[in-house]
């Protein structure tokens, strides 16, 4: 990941795209959910474990995984560093769904952060 400034509009502005792409799909899926009769949600809890995130980035994280309309942040516990999130799809692959949330975190602490983040493993996120 460049460090540039420069790189810090280019980089939002792609995290906005990813965002209002997502939402889109998530909303036909509900809307499907809705208006075919007898399909019936999957839902789950999955617990997911959070990078070291600043308040700010913690706040917008939890804000665009409650605002795409098939997933809900139930609760946030800072010290533990983890998240428990509702999602209407989890169909049985609760990997699957808590895949799909560590990569929201992975693209927000991209779209945001001026510097490349060190994963839990010392290196840097790509």
């Amino acid at each position: 990941m460049t460090t540039s400034p420069w790189s810090l509009p280019v980089r939002a502005l792609a995290l906005l795209g990813w965002f209002i792409r997502q939402f889109i799909v998530t909303s036909v899926q509900v809307s499907a959910l809705i208006l075919t009769p007898g399909r019936q949600p999957q839902p789950g809890i999955v617990r997911v474990e959070l990078d070291e995130l600043s308040d700010a980035e913690l706040t917008l994280l939890v804000a665009i995984i409650t605002i795409t309309p098939d997933t809900l942040v139930i609760a946030v516990d800072r010290q533990a560093r983890t998240m428990f999130v509702h999602g209407m799809f989890v169909a049985g692959d609760a990997e699957a769904f808590r895949s799909s949330l560590l990569d929201t975190q992975a693209r927000l602490v991209r779209g945001v952060r001026w510097r490349a983040p060190a994963s839990r493993t010392g290196k840097e996120m790509p």
